[in-house]
């Protein structure tokens, strides 16, 4: 989900189904597909290393590391950099930039001065002084100060992205990954970049509650709002789809309906993933009990579940939990992904 509406806020979809495909190893013949394949599965490699660091997210070192695992896992023919003139040049992972840059109406700062913006970005934001809340509150300002720093040639963008998620997990409000700020702004993807935008404004000096600062500090507690928000509202969506109620009666609808595959036997197919979601696992020489039938009995209706994909197992002998392939995104999850990602042509 997260790498999904990260790339999408870049402008390129890719399907729910060929991130799973990428994750198996298993590449499209055409390149262009392929291409956001690679993309998506760095995205992915990044995070799964980051939400396992326990240091600051802060500091030059923790932001270029980002970068560099991000480019290193792309080949090399997609390391590079566009200019604003649309020439390509090669580009070192985790390397700050050596030029100055313009992106769209944006400027950045002069180049010579991003390490010494990283090292007061990291002061500013590790404040001991910050109270939990305002920290929570940081989330936006970091999100946005980070992205007008662009520390980077190329990949400003999903870095800055990323170290946002990895903020938030270490403040602990992510739900352990169930919540995704890239979904909340893709989906209002034109106010995000015009509230980064308009957070890029200097100070106007004229105005007594507009900071002290070169940036108008206004603008960014606009910003800061706008995050929030999005924060909001997609803890609110989640917890919404995650209703226990709701999530059984819509598996129930996906292996009567659904999956052509378990028809024959979905009553007490059904039973088996209740069983799997309430619990999280269960024991294998459980599944006859659970479906009220003989072990033989119980052993083909397991057999056929973990065969259709919709329950999983670390080996063959090792107990059982739901499993969540592409293809039941879009009964279990509606709207977590724009129709059709999950199963679509």
């Amino acid at each position: 989900m997260h790498c999904y509406y990260s790339n999408l806020i870049e402008g390129q979809q890719t399907r729910v189904r060929d991130i799973e495909a990428a994750v198996n190893q298993h590449f499209a013949t055409e390149p262009a597909k392929r291409e956001l394949q690679r993309l998506a599965l760095a995205h992915l490699e990044v995070q799964r290393w980051a939400v396992t660091q326990a240091a600051s997210p802060h500091s030059a070192e923790a932001i270029r590391e980002l970068h560099r695992r991000f480019y290193v896992a792309l080949p090399e023919e997609m390391r590079v950099a566009t200019t604003s003139k649309g020439a390509k040049t090669p580009l070192i992972p985790g390397e700050l930039r050596e030029r100055d840059v313009e992106v769209g109406s944006h400027v950045g700062p002069p180049h010579k001065l991003v390490p010494d913006l990283l090292s007061h970005f990291q002061w500013w934001y590790e404040s001991a002084d910050f109270s939990r809340i305002q920290r929570i509150i940081a989330v936006g300002a970091s999100h946005h100060r980070l992205a007008w720093i662009h520390p980077f040639r190329d990949g400003n963008g999903r870095v800055v992205r990323l170290f946002s998620e990895v903020v938030i997990r270490q403040l602990g409000i992510d739900g352990g990954g169930l919540w995704s700020l890239s979904r909340g702004f893709a989906r209002n993807r034109d106010e995000y970049y015009a509230r980064l935008a308009n957070a890029d404004q200097e100070r106007r000096s004229s105005s007594a509650d507009d900071g002290r600062g070169h940036l108008s500090e206004r603008a960014l507690w606009d910003f800061c709002a706008f995050t929030l928000r999005t924060m909001v509202d997609q803890i609110a969506f989640m917890e919404r789809l995650l209703d226990l109620d709701g999530l059984e009666q819509r598996i129930e609808h996906y292996v009567h309906i659904a999956e052509p595959a378990v028809a024959k036997e979905a009553d007490r197919i059904f039973l088996l993933l209740r069983e799997a979601l309430l619990r999280g696992q269960f024991a294998r020489g459980e599944a006859a009990r659970i479906v009220g039938a003989s072990e033989r009995t119980g052993r083909d209706i397991l057999a056929l579940a973990v065969g259709a994909g919709l329950l999983t197992s670390e080996s063959p002998k090792t107990p059982v939990s739901l499993a969540l392939p592409a293809k039941v995104l879009d009964t279990y999850f509606p709207q977590l992904f724009p129709s059709g990602q999950g199963d679509g042509p």
